[in-house]
């Protein structure tokens, strides 16, 4: 307990004092001898002596005792010289002096028979203007505050945060910009549109018109809609005056052939499109003329005796020129037949007097009478078992009058394209189909012809004999016909498997010149 002021005391101690009885428990006692310094110096009957410990201008006194524990304490007392008495306690500890006037004692309270001008010492703010003043405190710790109970806030009745219980302005005020109010709203707003009247721009407000104005908020009448139009430089209806395109552009009617000699020449045309025609041979305007294999524009064709749209060899002829076959079957003949010699003992599937595969068996000799032919008398037909390079058909140019797609027609359409003197074919490719497969020489024979297309028909029937051919593949084979007596176009077969695994063959036209198939060679005996 800290305890301010002078004391009154005289001659009385704590000891003598019936509210204090002697009480080993306590830590200190403390007693004020102003008049009798040497009765204090026998406090409890302990003896106190002087220390020669003592600084300059005191008197150090020292007392020892035993606690309960037994143990020995030493307790100090310094007075000032020259004083009647200030001041004492006795302790577990060396106290720490203050002034004369001020006194540390633990545990026991104040008497106020003895202290009648002493009061406790009490700390607080002893500012009157703080916040936390204290009435009662009778020492400053530092703890006034100045702030907390004031209010501080915008002070300014014309500000939007203005509050009425602010006492003191913190600079905190914020105004509304004109022209608007605190809430954000306009304070002048005529038409009532959500846009300021200081903030309205006059204009065309309607995006359908030509002077249509994105800032403008309010209509002043102005909007006009005569600016619409084509406005492309290169459109047949080109509006110089339009300045917004209205999709009306023509990019075609101003479009076509001026060319006045033209068989669609378009007068009204100014610009020229590239369509220019002129008529063909038939007089069709920009058409392609007589079609290919035809011999004049009502599709009519050149027959077997070069003539277009003829009937071809009359019947009961064997030639153009009006002949007939003799009775051995040649035609314009003498009647004297050589014997046909019969080579009997095949069947299809047996391998042939030249090494190939027997496919065919007339079921009868048959005797032909041709000039280049090696066996006018024949039976059967064997295929080579291997296939011959490419090659072109060659003749492009020329119409080879009496090849036929018949089976037994390969040799005679053979020695036809041969004899027709279309040699030169190409000098990048001078071996030409017939040429090559009348050269082979399989099994040591020489009689070997480019099949006819009935003939590399027979592959498809059944057995199925392409399995004995080296390098045989799937694909188109030359035959010995021309397509429809093109003089471009040769007679192709294209070899396929369809869904069954069937092999079959179609037969089609290929250009002469610039196809380049394999060759398959036949022979018959």
């Amino acid at each position: 307990m800290l305890l301010g002021g002078l004391f009154c005391c005289s001659t009385l101690s704590h000891a003598q004092s019936p509210a204090f009885p002697y009480n080993p428990d306590v830590d200190s006692n403390a007693y004020i001898e102003l008049t009798d310094l040497l009765y204090f110096l026998d406090l409890y009957g302990q003896t106190w002596s002087f220390s020669n410990q003592s600084t300059l201008g005191d008197m150090m006194y020292y007392g020892i005792y035993q606690d309960e524990g037994g143990l020995s304490q030493m307790d100090w007392l310094s007075l000032p010289i020259g004083q009647e008495g200030q001041l004492l306690t006795v302790s577990n500890g060396l106290p720490e002096w203050k002034d004369a006037a001020t006194i540390l004692i633990e545990t026991f309270p104040c008497l106020e028979t003895l202290c009648a001008d002493v009061g406790d010492q009490i700390f607080g703010c002893t500012v009157i203007e703080a916040c936390n003043y204290d009435v009662n405190a009778t020492d400053d710790n530092g703890t006034c505050d100045f702030l907390s109970c004031i209010n501080f806030g915008c002070t300014d009745t014309l500000a939007c945060n203005y509050d009425a219980i602010a006492e003191y302005d913190n600079g905190t005020c914020i105004y509304a910009l004109f022209p608007f109010d605190c809430g954000g709203d306009c304070v002048n707003d005529a038409d009532e549109d959500g846009i300021c009247d200081i903030n309205e721009i006059l204009g065309c407000t309607d995006e359908a018109s030509c002077n249509y104005s994105a800032l403008a908020t309010d209509s002043d009448g102005t909007c006009i809609y005569d600016c619409y139009g084509c406005t492309s430089p290169s459109a047949c209806n080109f509006d110089a005056t339009a300045s917004i395109d209205n999709g009306s552009c023509d990019f075609i009617s101003c479009f076509g052939c001026i060319d006045a000699s033209a068989c669609n020449y378009v007068s009204t045309a100014i610009y020229d499109d590239g369509s220019c025609l002129e008529f063909d041979a038939c007089g069709v305007c920009g058409g392609s003329g007589i079609p290919e294999g035809d011999c004049d524009c009502d599709g009519s064709a050149f027959d077997e005796c070069g003539t277009c749209g003829g009937s071809g060899i009359p019947e009961g002829d064997c030639d153009c020129d009006g002949n007939v076959l003799d009775d051995c079957g040649v035609c314009n003949g003498d009647n004297a037949c050589a014997p046909c010699v019969q080579v009997d003992g095949y069947s299809v599937g047996d391998i042939g007097p030249a090494g190939g595969v027997v496919i065919y068996d007339l079921g009868f000799y048959e005797y032909v009478d041709f000039e280049s032919s090696s066996y006018d008398c024949w039976r059967y037909i064997e295929v080579a078992t291997e296939v011959l390079a490419p090659a072109i058909w060659g003749c492009n140019g020329s119409v080879i009058y009496g090849l036929t797609n018949e089976i037994g027609a390969g040799e005679i359409n053979t020695q036809l394209i041969l004899n027709s003197g279309c040699d030169e074919v190409s000098p990048e490719y001078p071996d030409y189909a017939a040429l090559v497969a009348s050269s082979y020489n399989g099994g040591g024979q020489l009689d070997w012809f480019l099949p006819s297309p009935s003939e590399l028909l027979l592959l498809t029937e059944s057995p199925d004999y392409t399995g004995q051919i080296n390098g045989w593949e799937l694909g188109k084979y030359w035959s010995s016909n021309q397509f429809l007596n093109s003089t471009s176009l040769g007679t192709s077969i294209d070899f396929s498997v369809n869904l069954n695994g069937e092999l079959i063959a179609t037969p089609g036209p290929s250009n002469v010149m610039n196809n380049m198939f394999p060759i398959l060679p036949m022979r018959r005996f």
